[in-house]
């Protein structure tokens, strides 16, 4: 009993030091030497001013912007009362702010898994053109140019999207 007691304890003392200090240094290390930008947030700066992130989303209110999935995540179902009612209140919300659409795209009012989703689906993004180029004072047509130049494919389903940061600083180069 002894025995295996101490055998024990001498375990977690070396699984202890290795996961807590060298592996955590090896995966710092690795990850500041080969992949700076995204292991330190993916940051965007724009004279010296930090903007945001490309790889988080962040939360555009104004108007003259794209709009991106909500952070406010919920582990209700989608046959839930509650879950409608929100997804039905940001429904209501989006239509306000674009009041010549009829139907929203649904990543504009369900949040994702994470909460932080930096991307929206090319319908996501059109259905906010009409909005932004009148808050902007600018043709829509150089607001969809903008999205088509910032559209991705995934490589699996080749489903089309488009990061929000992307797009917003893009609209702010355009003026």
């Amino acid at each position: 009993m002894k025995k295996t007691f101490w055998a024990s304890l001498r375990f977690l003392g070396i699984s202890i030091l290795f996961f807590g200090g060298v592996y955590t240094l090896l995966m710092t290390g690795i990850g500041q030497l080969f992949f700076l930008h995204q292991a330190n947030g993916s940051q965007i700066t724009i004279n010296e001013q930090l903007m945001g992130s490309s790889l988080i989303g962040q939360q555009f209110e104004d108007d003259k912007y794209f709009s991106g999935r909500s952070s406010e995540i919920s582990q209700l179902s989608p046959f839930s009362e509650e879950q409608a009612t929100i997804v039905e209140k940001r429904i209501d919300e989006q239509l306000i702010k674009n009041p010549t659409k009829s139907e929203v795209p649904i990543d504009l009012v369900t949040a994702s898994a994470s909460g932080v989703d930096p991307h929206i689906s090319i319908s996501a993004a059109e259905f906010q053109i009409e909005r932004i180029a009148e808050n902007r004072n600018i043709n829509s047509k150089a607001i969809s140019d903008i999205i088509v130049e910032n559209s991705e494919s995934d490589l699996f389903s080749n489903r089309q999207y488009v990061n929000i940061m992307d797009l917003n600083r893009a609209l702010d180069e355009l003026q």
